[in-house]
């Protein structure tokens, strides 16, 4: 991540300030470290309020002209959108893929239970598709990937 300085020296101390907030952050000082997880209380100043039109401001602010620029590695290279939970990862994805015009190909998960032993019957009843094709966390694909030619993949 890269912090720009800005030309006012309210600016420069603001940087600065909001800089060592991260590096605290990033060494583990800031907030309460249970379980190996950590909760941060954000300063009210970086937060943004939560609802469609923000969200929409915020993927064309970090994406401006994303159709005049996809074919740039650059473009992509430089920037992010950190977003709290993987439900909103998914929400931006489907809106930068709904702006790029083309035909897309859904590939599906196949989720099978392994047949071993025991009684199956239950288990099948326990983990059936609908439960296997929402599951949903880091480090386990979705159930759905939605590819589209020219669109970069980070798999």
């Amino acid at each position: 991540m890269r912090l720009s300085i800005g030309t006012t020296a309210l600016d420069y101390d603001e940087t600065k300030q909001f800089g060592e907030w991260l590096l605290k952050v990033s060494d583990d000082l800031i907030g309460d470290n249970i379980d190996g997880e950590t909760e941060i209380c954000l300063p009210e100043d970086i937060v943004i309020p939560s609802s469609d039109q923000t969200f929409d401001e915020s993927v064309h602010f970090s994406y401006p002209n994303i159709l005049e620029n996809m074919s740039s590695n650059d473009f992509f290279k430089a920037r992010t959108i950190l977003v709290p939970t993987l439900d909103i990862v998914e929400k931006v994805n489907n809106h930068l893929m709904a702006i790029i015009l083309g035909g897309e190909k859904l590939y599906l998960s196949s989720d099978l239970i392994c047949m071993d032993k025991g009684n199956m019957e239950n288990q099948l009843d326990l983990y059936g598709p609908e439960l296997l094709n929402s599951i949903n966390c880091s480090g386990f694909p979705l159930h759905k990937l939605i590819l589209m030619v020219g669109v970069p993949a980070c798999l």
